[in-house]
């Protein structure tokens, strides 16, 4: 067959255009080297991921020798481009020209362990501590692993793992043993969306471990600690607005249903909602829609009911550094852009925060070990103590169980998101503060 040959002005076309691509390449690769080398423009935070960002390694020999050095100046590089979240957010932008996305997809997944009715206990004794950073980076992998998205809205799926689930109930149940007759030990489990929103046969489908299921593991498998199994509760008002589309957290309407639950366990007079101090901020667009951008959600944003204490709005909290600052537990986040809205709640994520209720006098406290889903939850508790304390166990300054018999703490409450601590990695950090 005879081959059709190029003019010479195709030829000069031709020639052309291989040459501006590879002068806009090299271009592209000086810009971004130039960039990659502003050490001082580098983030220490991310705004859109509400987590500090990986730091410059310090240098020991250890290190060097091992390799893990240059590892973490690899972490530390990528982590901290400047600009890198322009970046993501135009790299988003681009895949959505690919194609039209379909209206249900499942994002990663995985497969449980099969939760036992009887069975040998996996409790890990020995287990290494993370450092903060990596611990972050897990935490953020569960919450983006096992998405089921359907119309833009996501649904997170659990995963049990009996060995870290073991490890905590093992070493809640020794803290409750050693505070016996000073601290009353409870523990609140939230459930993921899909287990409470998704109907059975959805379930079934898209795969996953039972959430109540799990959760009767849990609390039937302590000996002194008082689960507090909201499971049900959720479930019944499943039609109702539990769950953020957009964001892995729950909402305050669901935090509202566990503090009516938790009242009835201790004997306080729950408030109606209208009795609280009601804030609203709108539009929230949240960790969902930050890492995969969907224009369902952009169009459909979600809003942040905040129920907020009469007594008082003031708290202290302690930073990373052991520094006390004064601050707002319901704070104005309406100037902080759409992807702040959840940051209203307590400070957000802080080491150590310490509220006194002027109206109570009575020596009551409550003190919680929480992840970020505490955080709606632990405004609705102020008025019913004289003191409540938390602490984030990526970050408390404090032994709990010293901190408890010091303090004369009344109720001590881990509440933690189911999914979170079927990480032993999580499960190590609270260990290493009990």
């Amino acid at each position: 067959m005879k081959r059709n040959k190029l003019s010479k002005v195709q030829k000069r076309i031709k020639n052309l255009y291989q040459t501006i691509t590879v002068v806009v390449f090299i271009v592209f690769l000086f810009i971004g080297g130039v960039t990659g080398s502003l050490w001082f423009f580098r983030p220490s935070t991310s705004i859109v991921e509400k987590r500090d960002l990986a730091p410059f390694p310090v240098f020991t020999m250890t290190s060097f020798l091992d390799g893990s050095y240059f590892s973490d100046v690899s972490t530390w590089y990528s982590d901290t481009y400047p600009m890198r979240e322009q970046f993501i957010s135009m790299n988003n932008t681009l895949k959505g020209f690919y194609g039209i996305e379909a209206d249900t997809q499942m994002i990663g997944g995985g497969k449980g362990d099969e939760i036992p009715t009887n069975g040998e206990k996996k409790i890990q004794e020995e287990i290494k501590v993370p450092d903060t950073t990596y611990l972050n980076e897990e935490i953020q992998d569960r919450i983006m692993n096992g998405l089921y998205v359907e119309n833009g809205a996501v649904y997170d799926i659990y995963y049990f793992g009996q060995s870290a689930a073991d490890t905590y109930i093992d070493m809640l149940d020794k803290t409750a043993k050693k505070l016996k007759g000073v601290t009353n030990v409870y523990n609140l489990l939230v459930p993921n969306s899909a287990g409470v929103l998704l109907d059975d046969k959805l379930l079934e489908k898209v795969g996953g471990s039972h959430e109540g299921q799990a959760m009767d593991y849990y609390y039937n498998s302590y000996e002194n600690v008082t689960g507090l199994d909201i499971f049900n509760t959720l479930r019944e008002h499943r039609d109702e607005y539990l769950y953020f589309r957009t964001d892995h957290h729950w909402t305050s309407e669901a935090a509202y249903y566990t503090y009516l639950e938790y009242c009835r366990l201790k004997g306080f007079t729950p408030k109606e909602k209208d009795e609280f101090v009601k804030y609203e901020f709108y539009p929230f667009l949240g960790s969902y829609y930050t890492e995969l951008q969907l224009k369902e959600m952009e169009e459909n944003p979600d809003r942040v009911i905040a129920y907020g204490p009469t007594s008082t709005n003031d708290m202290t909290y302690d930073d990373v550094d052991g520094n006390t600052w004064e601050q707002e537990i319901i704070r104005d986040v309406s100037q902080s852009g759409v992807s702040s809205g959840y940051q209203c709640f307590v400070g957000g994520d802080l080491p150590f925060v310490e509220i006194d209720n002027p109206e109570i006098e009575d020596g009551s406290s409550v003190l919680v070990i929480k992840d970020s889903y505490a955080n709606c939850f632990i405004p609705m508790l102020v008025d019913h103590y004289d003191r409540v304390f938390y602490m984030d166990f990526r970050y408390a300054p404090y032994s709990v169980e010293q901190f408890c018999i010091d303090n004369n703490v009344t109720d001590l409450i881990f509440e933690n998101n189911l999914q979170m601590i079927g990480s032993l990695d999580v499960v190590a950090m609270i260990k290493s503060i009990l």
